[in-house]
């Protein structure tokens, strides 16, 4: 009687203890909009594009499951603020502005903004203020959105009705091809990937030197984690391979 009330003692702490080791990694919660090609996308219901590829390479490095939360992009830094997700990757330039309520990564990637016409367009922009003499369309709660309240709107050089605001990026190429809108501004990344699917062309570069970062909260408990394996995924060239499979 005494070793088998031994041996259930045991069987309880091992269950305990590997009920403690299950709650010591749960699973990551990865805020991501999968609306920007060829960064996040989805290809027959499933989740596709250097995010999501760089998103799998840092989990498996931290030995942790995750699950893909697809949301809005204008939705990404409040949800982290929340608390809602651990972490947001998905093509998320680093501003002086949103770190004050969030931390970064490093940089993973550099892009500029561009202005996005129709292939077929003869418009004619040759510096920023050009911009204002058309109809805009912007992603919300981007860096183009900023930069057209900074560049333009705030030195009256477009008409408020000219900025047309849109919660996705798709909406936003769609009112471009049917031509409800004359360009869009948003990074050059977004040729790469609409291009395939829309017939564009880039009629002006903003150098705007951007860095794509990962989003965490500020102190958050994976945060030196996440750095950690997207710099071992830096230097071990992991990165550049996933880059060049997506045509960069």
């Amino acid at each position: 009687m005494f070793s088998k009330h031994i041996l259930l003692t045991i069987f309880a702490i091992s269950i305990l203890l590997f009920s403690c080791s299950k709650k010591e990694k749960p699973v990551l919660q990865i805020g991501m909009n999968m609306d920007f090609p060829p960064f996040s996308y989805e290809v027959d219901g499933a989740f596709a594009g250097i995010d999501v590829d760089i998103t799998h390479k840092i989990a498996e490095k931290m030995e942790y499951p995750y699950e893909i939360i697809n949301m809005k992009f204008e939705d990404l830094i409040p949800a982290l603020t929340r608390g809602d997700i651990d972490v947001a990757i998905s093509a998320i330039t680093i501003t002086e502005e949103r770190s004050r309520i969030i931390d970064f990564s490093q940089p993973y990637f550099h892009v500029d903004q561009v202005v996005i016409v129709r292939e077929d367009s003869e418009l004619n922009i040759e510096n920023i203020a050009d911009i204002g003499r058309y109809k805009v369309g912007i992603l919300s709660g981007s860096t183009a959105q900023d930069l057209v309240q900074e560049e333009l709107l705030a030195k009256d050089l477009i008409p408020r009705e000219d900025i047309v605001t849109f919660a996705s990026n798709i909406e936003a190429f769609n009112s471009l091809i049917d031509g409800k809108i004359d360009l869009i501004i948003n990074d050059d990344t977004a040729v790469h990937g609409f291009g395939e699917k829309y017939p564009l062309k880039v009629a002006f570069r903003i150098k705007t030197d951007e860095k794509y970062g990962i989003a965490m909260p500020i102190n958050g408990k994976y945060n030196s984690k996440i750095k950690a394996a997207l710099e071992d995924l830096i230097i071990s060239g992991e990165l550049d391979s996933i880059l060049q499979t997506h045509g960069f």
